[in-house]
């Protein structure tokens, strides 16, 4: 496995390979590794081709400075997972290397903006589509992997790919949930003892409701899911809601539709998404 920090060294590597007639996988990352990010190497292996992932924390997607400084970096870790997981380079540029003239973003997508985290999260949709955009045009992948945990950017994503024309194809992959059903996130890392006792607790909540949400639509259930949280002490709910997966338009049913939610666990943000039907 190579590790490369340089884009003309990447682009040198991969350009060898294309003469071959080798195709290329893309997982972008931000590090971190979890279960989630090794599943979408694992759907990748059906794929021909060479397997790359970034691990870059890309600073323009924070909103929040704070919370890209206490972002989890464990590099060390991510290499040795990714070792052992069929990776076969690790592309993980420095800031400098990947915005040498300085952290600028651009709003280029307008479709799937305004509702639920760009909401609450300005700018960051910007900071995504800028890093993904410089991304695919570094590495030129065949194949791109994304996660459904993070619907709304999936979404994103794939309106940038269409409206640039780029020649990639964008493979969807289903969320990796952990015991207490919520989908695999980094930032779950930083949760305390007491503040997983109270995430499990959410979670539960959560899974009562969905079950009554896919049998039975009814706004009141989300009504019902948001005063249970802020009962067990969930003080800051970003959004609650039902959407359509093929616009994000708010729904009046559970045919082919999804259950967004937002909230905090103290500083955590937790986002997830569940499948009605």
């Amino acid at each position: 496995m190579q590790i490369v920090k340089k884009i003309s060294e990447i682009k040198e590597i991969l350009s060898d390979l294309e003469k071959n007639n080798s195709k290329i996988n893309l997982i972008p990352t931000m590090g971190n590794i979890h279960e989630g990010h090794l599943s979408l190497l694992k759907e990748a292996n059906k794929f021909e081709g060479i397997n790359v992932v970034s691990v870059f924390i890309n600073p323009t997607q924070f909103n929040d400075i704070k919370d890209f400084e206490n972002y989890p970096n464990t590099f060390d870790q991510d290499v040795n997972l990714l070792s052992k997981n069929n990776c076969e380079i690790i592309f993980a540029p420095n800031i400098n290397e990947m915005y040498p003239n300085g952290l600028e973003t651009k709003k280029t997508i307008f479709e799937y903006r305004d509702i639920l985290c760009d909401a609450f999260r300005p700018g960051h949709f910007d900071g995504v589509t800028t890093v993904v955009n410089l991304l695919l045009d570094i590495i030129k992948p065949s194949n791109v992997f994304f996660g459904e945990k993070d619907f709304q950017q999936l979404k994103i994503v794939e309106k940038l790919i269409i409206q640039n024309k780029l020649k990639v194809n964008l493979v969807k992959c289903s969320s990796i949930r952990g015991l207490n059903g919520m989908s695999l996130s980094s930032r779950y890392t930083k949760l305390n003892t007491k503040e997983k006792t109270q995430f499990d607790k959410c979670a539960k909540i959560i899974d009562k409701n969905l079950l009554d949400l896919i049998n039975s639509f009814d706004t009141k259930i989300l009504e019902n899911i948001k005063k249970e949280l802020q009962s067990i002490g969930i003080s800051k709910i970003d959004y609650c809601e039902v959407r359509e997966e093929s616009n994000l338009e708010i729904s009046k049913t559970n045919l082919h539709s999804r259950l967004f939610l937002a909230f905090y666990v103290n500083k955590i943000r937790i986002i997830d998404n569940f499948v009605l039907y």
